[in-house]
C-alpha cells in the first residue's frame, strides 16, 4: 500500500508516492510557478508513470504549514478535494517537521527555518538522532536573532556543540548565522535544504501507524501567525 504526498507549503512543489519501506516516485520543482497550475499535472504524472491506481493508495499526505499562505491553501484544497473524491484519509504534517526529517540520523541539533517575511522566520529545533524528528521547541514566528538565541540555549542544554540549519529561511540571514555560530555551524548539502514530498510521505506513515489520520473535512492549515492581508487589516484597525 502507498501514501500519496503533496507538498506546496513553500516555493517548492512536490509530489511523491511512498511505500512503507521505500520511495516509489517523486517529482520536485523549485522555481517560481503557480502551484495551482502544476500540482494536479504532477499528481497525474506520478500516478501514471508509477502504474498506480487509487485502489493502491492508503492515505494522502500534505504539508500543513507554516509556509506560504497561498501555497498552503492550494495544497490543502488539492488534497482535501482528492480526499472527498476518494474517501482517503489525510496526514497533515507540519512543514518544519518535514524539513528536519531530511537530516534523520544526524547527531547535530537541527533547526528548521522558513522565510516568514517581515524580517521573521518560522522556526523550531529538533533532535533527529532517531528515525523521526523530535521537536524540542514549539513552532514560532520570530526574528532570526531570537531564533539564533533559542538555538544557542539548546546547544548548551543538550551539549550537542553543533547545529545544522535547513529551510529557505536560512539564505537571507546566512551571514548573520555564520558569524553567530562560527565553528558550531555545520554545512549542509543543497538537496537537504528544502522540504521534500518523499520526507512528507515518510512522516505520514508514522501518523498512519499512530492512527492520527484525519478526514478531508477536519484538516486545517497551520498558519502560526496572521497572513499579510490580515496583518495589514488588523494594523489599520488598531490605528483608527
Amino acid at each position: 500500500m502507498l501514501i500519496l504526498a503533496v507538498d506546496s507549503a513553500t516555493q517548492v512543489a512536490g509530489v511523491a508516492l511512498v511505500a512503507r519501506d521505500r520511495v516509489i516516485r517523486e517529482e520536485f520543482i523549485n522555481f517560481r510557478r503557480n502551484h495551482s497550475e502544476i500540482l494536479m499535472p504532477q499528481i497525474d504524472r506520478v500516478m501514471k508513470e508509477s502504474q498506480c491506481d487509487w485502489a493502491q493508495i492508503t492515505a494522502l499526505a500534505v504539508t500543513a504549514g507554516p509556509g506560504s499562505f497561498t501555497g498552503l491553501r492550494i495544497g490543502m484544497a488539492t488534497v482535501k478535494g482528492l480526499s472527498l473524491a476518494t474517501g482517503l484519509p489525510i496526514a497533515a504534517i507540519p512543514t518544519l517537521d518535514v524539513l528536519a526529517h531530511n537530516l534523520a540520523g544526524s547527531h547535530a541539533l537541527v533547526a528548521a527555518l522558513l522565510d516568514a517575511r517581515r524580517q521573521e522566520v518560522y522556526f523550531s529545533c529538533y533532535d533527529v538522532q532517531e528515525r523521526y524528528p523530535l521537536g524540542l521547541l514549539p513552532m514560532m514566528a520570530c526574528s532570526p536573532q531570537k531564533a539564533a538565541l533559542e538555538i544557542d540555549a539548546l546547544l548548551e542544554i543538550t551539549g550537542r556543540g553543533k547545529v545544522i540549519l535547513v529551510g529557505d529561511g536560512v539564505p537571507p540571514y546566512q551571514d548573520y548565522f555564520v558569524d553567530f555560530f562560527a565553528e558550531r555551524l555545520l554545512p549542509v548539502s543543497p538537496h537537504l535544504m528544502l522540504s521534500r514530498a518523499a520526507a512528507l510521505g515518510s512522516l505520514a506513515w508514522r501518523a498512519a501507524d499512530a492512527q492520527k489520520l484525519e478526514d478531508g473535512l477536519n484538516v486545517k492549515p497551520l498558519y502560526i501567525r496572521l497572513s499579510e492581508a490580515e496583518y495589514r487589516l488588523e494594523k489599520g484597525v488598531r490605528a483608527q
